[in-house]
């Protein structure tokens, strides 16, 4: 069976991109029904991103994933959770890899039924997970992972893209012997060693000197963790990480390109705003299209 890194580099080095695109629905930012008529917001959900898969799909310009940000759905109701499943079924059918961004971490028997929804019940190949908890909490998405053929993961938040990131993140800590590391280093060393080709790392675009620093610092511990790398700006949308700045900082680093997913939510979903001459699956393509030239 394929590990998840295995399956991450694989999908990447096919599709020649490193592209990861949020699905994250905000009802009043959707464009309005066609005609203007009322539509369950499931519905328009459900159609708005069928209709970028199928713009995908017609134009054969996929990214190498996706990212469901569960929160989005369940905020509007369980009818609209309820597209979540299907939805995660037919972009992976698509060939694309689903990360459900569910920042889930609890004590062992709840992160064990955390781990079953997100790998059964939503039916996604990799999710957020929060280390505060420590081993215990996140091994169990690793034991389901393992006990499945598909070669699932999950993504450890270590330095994220939030402002309030630093209030906890960069905190110094007394290791003893002499040895003092900021927080989510500590956490960045525990995920390498717990790594057994199923891990990865969330890290913001926005840091990109931590960024770097990390790349290189998994790289003298012999395992590069693969990142899920949010806050990518297209077009000025987004929270202002710059795709050459992070590829620079994953080289600078000595880090292998391929392995680290570059994650765009506002700045594809909500492209028709920037162009608002084409439909609204075209205009998502078109920031697909930009980041895939920054990314060359």
């Amino acid at each position: 069976m394929p590990t998840y890194r295995e399956r991450l580099l694989a999908r990447t080095r096919l599709t020649g991109n490193t592209l990861c695109v949020g699905l994250d629905p905000v009802l009043k930012k959707l464009p309005p029904p066609a005609g203007g008529k009322d539509a369950r917001p499931a519905d328009r959900i459900r159609r708005f991103y069928a209709d970028l898969l199928e713009a995908m799909a017609r134009r054969n310009l996929f990214p190498a994933a996706v990212k469901p940000n569960s929160a989005y759905f369940e905020a509007l109701g369980l009818d609209v959770l309820a597209v979540l499943p299907p939805l995660i079924r037919e972009y992976r059918e698509a060939g694309m890899l689903v990360i459900l961004d569910a920042k889930r971490g609890d004590i062992s028997t709840s992160s064990g039924a955390y781990a079953e929804a997100a790998f059964d019940a939503f039916g996604a190949d990799a999710v957020t997970v929060a280390p505060y908890m420590g081993s215990d909490s996140l091994g169990p998405f690793q034991d389901a992972a393992a006990k499945r053929a598909q070669g699932q993961g999950a993504y450890v938040l270590v330095r994220t893209s939030n402002p309030g990131a630093r209030d906890f993140q960069e905190l110094t800590v007394d290791l003893g012997g002499g040895e003092r590391l900021p927080l989510y280093r500590v956490v960045a060393r525990q995920v390498a060693a717990w790594d057994r080709g199923d891990l990865g790392a969330v890290v913001g675009a926005t840091a990109p000197g931590e960024l770097e620093s990390l790349v290189a610092y998994w790289r003298s511990l012999g395992n590069e963790i693969p990142m899920l790398i949010p806050g990518i700006s297209v077009g000025g949308i987004g929270q202002g990480g710059d795709v050459a700045d992070v590829l620079r900082a994953i080289k600078g680093g000595g880090g292998d390109p391929a392995l680290h997913l570059l994650n765009s939510s506002s700045g594809v979903n909500y492209a028709y705003e920037r162009f608002p001459a084409l439909a609204p699956a075209e205009a998502s393509l078109k920031a697909i299209e930009e980041v895939f030239s920054a990314l060359r």
